[in-house]
């Protein structure tokens, strides 16, 4: 799933971005989708934080009440650092403040030219950015999605039947549940060193980890923790932790 974000106050400007969007991406076979936000406040809040997939933000630095901008470093804070940002302004003199804030930003465009054709050519850079990133792709509920790799804690096999859930940092609480064998899934994900079978009935994402307990087998992230941790897998666990990553260990 590729999810736009326009943030912008005004339906014109709106019109333009869009239009700039399906000239890239409209006779694409890909599952995407335009999420249009006009002012921010809990309700849009919650649909960001929800979003699933890889996301390109256009972002416009004079919406009232939280710009562009200040948007842009809320989601850094959160901890993504993988969704695209386009800025777009009419003021040039806010391009140094945007390119000094350390959003990282894919661009910024003024809409004092056409706009349009500059965010179109944005756009294809972000996507082709995001085609290079690895993602989990999936069937749920009748629609694909793919997931970044970054953005999945776990897998974990449901104890009373063959499905398998898929536990992502934006949601913990509700995983998607996908008809598919932990074995199935080794296999798909065996070119990512990221990736450890933990348990016959979990794999874990070793680049999300945050502490764990080996006296207790609890595995922590940041607002998620499994105990799907045998006793023959901690000493791989362990070597790979102290080898590769920065991790708390207990």
């Amino acid at each position: 799933m590729i999810n736009f974000i326009i943030y912008e106050d005004n339906k014109k400007w709106q019109d333009h971005y869009k239009k700039a969007i399906l000239k890239v991406i409209g006779h694409k076979q890909d599952k995407y989708q335009i999420l249009i936000i006009d002012k921010y406040t809990k309700e849009a809040k919650r649909k960001i934080e929800n979003l699933i997939g890889k996301n390109i933000f256009l972002l416009d630095m004079e919406v009232p009440g939280k710009s562009g901008l200040d948007l842009a470093r809320e989601i850094r804070n959160m901890g993504d650092w993988s969704s695209q940002m386009i800025m777009i302004t009419s003021y040039e003199c806010f391009k140094e403040e945007g390119f000094t804030s350390k959003v990282l930003m894919l661009d910024f465009i003024s809409k004092n030219t056409n706009i349009e054709e500059s965010i179109r050519e944005a756009i294809i850079v972000a996507l082709k950015i995001h085609s290079k990133e690895k993602s989990f792709k999936f069937s749920y509920n009748n629609e694909l999605y793919q997931i970044p790799y970054q953005d999945i804690y776990c897998f974990e096999k449901n104890l009373n039947n063959n499905y398998t859930s898929i536990i992502t940092q934006n949601n913990p609480s509700k995983p998607y549940t996908i008809k598919q064998s932990i074995k199935n899934i080794e296999s798909e994900l065996s070119t990512s060193p990221n990736f450890l079978k933990t348990h016959q009935s979990c794999i874990v994402n070793l680049k999300n980890i945050g502490h764990v307990d080996f006296t207790k087998n609890i595995i922590y992230f940041s607002n998620y923790k499994t105990n799907l941790l045998s006793r023959n897998k901690k000493k791989e666990l362990k070597e790979k932790m102290e080898k590769g990553y920065l991790y708390d260990i207990i």
